[in-house]
C-alpha cells in the first residue's frame, strides 16, 4: 500500500479536479440547463482523454485560449468561492463517467450560422 502522504496528495488532487471542473461547468454553463452543464464537462474530460490536448483538468482549462472565463479572471472567482452545488454534481458525474456528449469543443450557437454540431441550450458542441 502506498505511504500515508501519497494517499492524502491523491485525495487533494482528486478534490482539486472536480473543484477546477465545476468551476469551469459554473462559468461556462451556469445558466444553462443540467443538460448543458453535463456537456461542458463532458467536453473537458474529453479533452483530458484525447492526444491533442493536456491529460489533466487543470493542463486542459489553463490551456492558453481555450476558455474565456480563464482569461478574464472569473474562473479564479468561482474557483476560490466554489462553485454552485448542481455544478459540482455535473462536474462529479461526468468524472463518474456520465460523459454525455462526444465532442472536443463548444461555443455560444449562433442560428444561420453553425450548420453542424449538437445544440444544447445557448451552445454547439462539436
Amino acid at each position: 500500500s502506498p505511504p500515508h502522504s501519497m494517499m492524502v496528495f491523491r485525495i487533494f488532487s482528486i478534490t482539486r479536479g472536480l473543484a477546477m471542473l465545476a468551476a469551469i461547468i459554473e462559468c461556462e454553463a451556469g445558466n444553462q440547463s443540467y443538460e448543458g452543464k453535463l456537456a461542458v464537462g463532458s467536453v473537458v474530460v474529453n479533452r483530458v482523454n484525447s492526444p491533442r490536448f493536456a491529460n489533466s483538468i487543470s493542463g486542459v482549462i489553463y490551456a492558453s485560449g481555450q476558455f474565456t472565463p480563464v482569461a478574464s479572471g472569473r474562473f479564479t472567482i468561482v474557483l476560490s468561492r466554489g462553485a454552485s452545488a448542481s455544478c459540482v454534481q455535473a462536474a462529479q458525474e461526468v468524472l463518474n463517467g456520465n460523459v454525455t456528449i462526444n465532442a472536443l469543443y463548444f461555443h455560444v450557437y449562433r442560428s444561420g450560422i453553425d450548420t453542424y454540431g449538437t445544440v444544447i441550450g445557448d451552445h454547439i458542441f462539436y
